[in-house]
């Protein structure tokens, strides 16, 4: 089970850890101007999970992601990657094993870089100017050929399309071969059939090397033949849907408010309700 939304067991600061488990959630409270963004949210995922959230917009999501990679400091509660709790002093050692695709705010950059470059920045070796960029031009060869942007290798960053950047921005979070995903609506800027092939390659990567993926991601038709399981987020989890598991109309009603019009239209598709028939 990937999301235990009424644990009665809290476990301490790095108690929790299984040799399968990549992330735990331990009753999180994340607060602004006094008000609870997040609250009582407790989350497991393990290795090869895809995990997809979904919520209205200020539900949260962005800022439970940006709390995993210890961007936004809990109020209450602790988070656990591989075992140990995330902390300052060893926040920068457990992100190691992490990728991260933030949410996109497109800019245009001033000045020239390559598309390697900004793929590199993925390392963090780009910081040392006495590393050569040949030591790792196969890792970065390797990412870009997973999001199909090889070619652009030495392609100035700036003419790619916003499609295409997302792209390189997916390759930058990939280079380290983390253990978890992190993506912040990752397909954003992408068409039905790049948006499609992302979700495809997503899967792979959690059934062949055991990446576990939270994505945040608008659309549930979209992504539920692909993930594993689907945790419905409007400040604290209102309800977890595993593969097959309809969610009830009043969730998606507390969720969304009591004017929302549902429209099921797969049956087959995580969340949805299967239509009646006579």
């Amino acid at each position: 089970m990937a999301v235990d939304d009424a644990a009665q067991h809290r476990p301490t600061c790095g108690t929790s850890a299984l040799s399968d488990t990549l992330l735990t959630i331990h009753d999180l409270r994340v607060e602004a101007g006094g008000r609870a963004i997040l609250d009582g949210i407790n989350l497991s995922v393990p290795k090869g999970h895809f995990l997809g959230i979904v919520g209205p917009n200020g539900a949260g999501k962005s800022t439970l992601i940006n709390a995993l990679v210890g961007l936004q400091r809990p109020d209450h509660g602790h988070i656990d990657l591989f075992g140990q709790c995330l902390k300052p002093f060893n926040r920068r050692q457990l992100l190691r094993h992490v990728g991260f695709l933030h949410q996109l705010h497109e800019q245009q950059p001033r000045l020239p870089v390559r598309v390697c470059d900004v793929v590199m920045m993925g390392l963090g070796a780009h910081l040392n100017p006495l590393v050569p960029m040949r030591r790792y031009r196969q890792r970065i060869i390797e990412a870009l050929r997973l999001t199909d942007m090889e070619h652009a290798y030495a392609h100035d960053y700036r003419t790619l399309s916003g499609g295409q950047r997302q792209r390189v921005r997916l390759a930058r979070a990939l280079v380290r071969r983390p253990k978890l995903l992190l993506l912040d609506e990752p397909s954003a800027a992408l068409d039905s059939k790049r948006q499609e092939k992302l979700y495809l390659l997503l899967r792979r990567l959690c059934d062949e090397q055991g990446m576990g993926v939270i994505m945040v991601d608008h659309d549930i038709a979209a992504i539920s033949s692909h993930v594993d399981s689907v945790a419905c987020l409007n400040r604290r989890i209102h309800f977890h849907a595993s593969r097959g598991e309809p969610i009830p109309d009043h969730v998606w009603q507390r969720m969304y408010g009591e004017h929302i019009q549902l429209m099921a239209h797969d049956a087959a598709c995580i969340g949805c309700t299967p239509a009646e028939h006579s």
